[in-house]
């Protein structure tokens, strides 16, 4: 099932079930609410029956011939009305049927208890003599005659809880009303929710499309979200994320494409001439001597070495280098590595320096791994500076000692702005000056960068004073 199915199956289960329970509990508040509205009025006719029949207690001294009093309620108030309105002397009755229509002004059911709880009067006759619970009671008006109770009035929902035809037909239409407005604000609020769905899917679907492109190898793709412009929800992050990573594995595989065809011209070469001298040789045309023979090693140990950096590079990218962590003073590195290259420097007149240190820095590292980083740029750095040149060596803690770098300055041609985030990449060089007959295939540095992370550290390159460039590795302190 489609999530905007989904979606839709459970927004309606939800709006079902919320409104079911507004309609349950407003009808169960407003019959309550009405209720005790009817309980009120009938409290305030009850008060008003107490006095009455409080006066006639006073008159008769007991409650005998109640039962009738009750039943000529309406016939009594009809006559009052009628003399109230033409006075003594009497005139055309105000209603022509005092008998039905003033009792049905007065047709509050009445229920009268003595002290005893005894009902000496109900006006539908139903409870007579019986005796009826204190607990109802409490619910009446007290009839009280000279600072005495002589007996408890019930009126209307007083004597029986259930609501009159009339008045179950108004709570009927009330809750009628409420369920139409129920019904109708579910409808919209579902319609509004299987709009939102479709829109909330909406990107999802894109995605799901863009993440089956991506599979079938089209990383050229990208999806676009109401997020990235409006602001950043949950599903706008992920397109975001996802167009980081179609990006990502689009550079990937252009580097791989770029790796493979680098690999190959760069192996094409001495292969070409290894095979090239030995068809040579074969033909006759090369002598068959150790001299001939010398060269076609110097090229296949050319073609081993290659092979190797390739295999070292593959090594550390995949995190299956082990590295023998150690304290190594910075300082004793950088002076073995001056004193190694102290011959080629001397040979191109190169002023090969080390800094010295006030506080010799000291890193946790490998060090073999370390020395090959230093090596290479201490080798780099001879071979693209002019005679004549300086290189300087140093080793610095940071301020806060959280990190150490090692710097190989140069006075040499530096490397160009745009070109420093490339240049530790496979194969990468910056100019012809910087090809293979000078001993460059473009591997060095990509194995000095990857080594430098294998450490939790990085090699950045910047503009010496020197007037060269700066190498600065930066590793961990011990």
């Amino acid at each position: 099932m489609k999530l905007k199915t989904r979606l839709a199956l459970y927004f309606s289960l939800v709006v079902a079930i919320m409104a079911g329970a507004t309609l349950f509990f407003m009808r169960q508040t407003t019959e309550s609410v009405f209720r005790s509205f009817i309980f009120a009025g009938d409290t305030n006719k009850a008060k008003i029956y107490a006095t009455i029949l409080g006066e006639y207690y006073r008159e008769h001294k007991d409650w005998e011939g109640l039962q009738a009093f009750l039943s000529e309620i309406p016939q009594l108030a009809f006559f009052g009305l009628d003399e109230r309105i033409h006075g003594e002397r009497g005139g055309e009755p105000a209603v022509p049927s005092p008998s039905s229509t003033v009792s049905a002004l007065l047709s509050d059911r009445i229920a009268v208890a003595d002290s005893n709880g005894i009902i000496v009067g109900d006006t539908s006759g139903s409870l007579l003599r019986t005796v009826h619970p204190a607990r109802h009671l409490t619910h009446g008006v007290p009839i009280v005659v000279n600072r005495e109770q002589i007996g408890t009035v019930l009126v209307g929902s007083m004597v029986d809880s259930s609501l009159s035809g009339v008045n179950e037909l108004f709570l009927a239409s009330i809750t009628t009303a409420l369920a139409w407005a129920i019904v109708v604000s579910a409808g919209i609020a579902l319609l509004l929710g299987l709009i939102l769905s479709a829109q909330v899917t909406r990107p999802i679907v894109s995605l799901t499309s863009a993440v089956r492109k991506v599979a079938a190898g089209d990383l050229s793709i990208a999806v676009k979200t109401a997020g990235e412009t409006s602001g950043k929800d949950e599903i706008a992050e992920l397109a975001i994320s996802f167009n980081a990573m179609a990006r990502e594995l689009k550079r990937l595989e252009d580097a791989k494409k770029q790796i493979i065809a680098d690999s190959a011209h760069e192996l094409r070469t001495p292969v070409t001439l290894i095979r090239g001298t030995i068809e040579a040789m074969i033909d006759g045309i090369y002598p068959r001597d150790i001299p001939t023979l010398e060269s076609v090693r110097e090229e296949t140990v050319r073609l081993s070495h290659l092979i190797d950096m390739l295999r070292e590079l593959e090594i550390i990218e995949s995190g299956k280098l082990a590295l023998k962590l150690e304290s190594i003073d910075c300082m004793e590195m950088l002076r073995k590595a001056a004193a190694l290259f102290a011959p080629a420097a001397m040979e191109k007149n190169i002023a090969l320096t080390v800094e010295p240190s006030s506080s010799p820095p000291s890193i946790k590292a490998d060090y073999l791994r370390v020395d090959e980083v230093i090596y290479n740029l201490v080798s780099n750095a001879i071979k693209y500076t002019p005679p004549g040149g300086t290189i300087r060596l140093s080793a610095k803690s940071d301020e806060n000692r959280a990190v150490t770098h090692i710097c190989v300055d140069d006075s040499g041609p530096g490397i160009p702005v745009d070109e420093r985030g490339r240049i530790f990449e496979r194969f990468y060089r910056i100019d012809k000056s910087r090809a293979t007959d000078r001993g460059g295939r473009g591997l060095g540095l990509a194995i000095a960068g990857e080594i430098a992370k294998a450490h939790g550290g990085n090699i950045s390159v910047e503009d010496s004073d020197l007037g060269g460039a700066s190498f600065v590795l930066t590793l961990k302190p011990a």
